[in-house]
């Protein structure tokens, strides 16, 4: 199942975000595009998409920007995908035979699957994961 790049760019903005979390920093649009080869104009509309569903503040002026609304671990990358996705269909009915039944029912498991996913993730602990991931995280002896 492919995921929309808007999801994508959405998540890469949060982790942004997250990553400055703790230190309470606001940090603009321009600044997540720049390090994260986001277009900017495509951001600036996700962020806002991501403030109206609550998951991002934001501040005006030249020091303004963005920051979480909650704590990274509260989070979720359903959370994300719901506020710049519409939401995806289960229905996959396009016949009455046992053949369009089976695979109808094959699509819905997948998507509930996805969808699983996509709540157990938190921001949180794809941090993690990028840090373990990360070549400054491997020390040599």
């Amino acid at each position: 199942m492919q995921i929309p790049v808007k999801a994508h760019y959405a998540a890469i903005a949060m982790l942004a975000l997250a990553a400055r979390y703790r230190d309470g920093e606001l940090v603009s649009a321009r600044t997540v595009s720049a390090e994260h080869d986001v277009p900017n104009q495509f951001l600036v509309q996700i962020l806002q998409q991501l403030r109206s569903a609550g998951l991002v503040c934001s501040s005006r002026g030249s020091s303004g920007g963005f920051k979480l609304q909650r704590s990274p671990e509260l989070i979720t990358l359903a959370e994300i995908v719901d506020a710049v996705c519409s939401p995806q269909s289960t229905s996959t009915e396009v016949g009455e035979s046992d053949l369009n039944r089976v695979m109808s029912q094959v699509w819905d498991d997948v998507i509930q699957q996805q969808r699983s996913q996509l709540e157990q993730r938190t921001l949180q602990s794809l941090l993690e994961q990028a840090i373990d991931h990360s070549p400054e995280a491997m020390f040599y002896i």
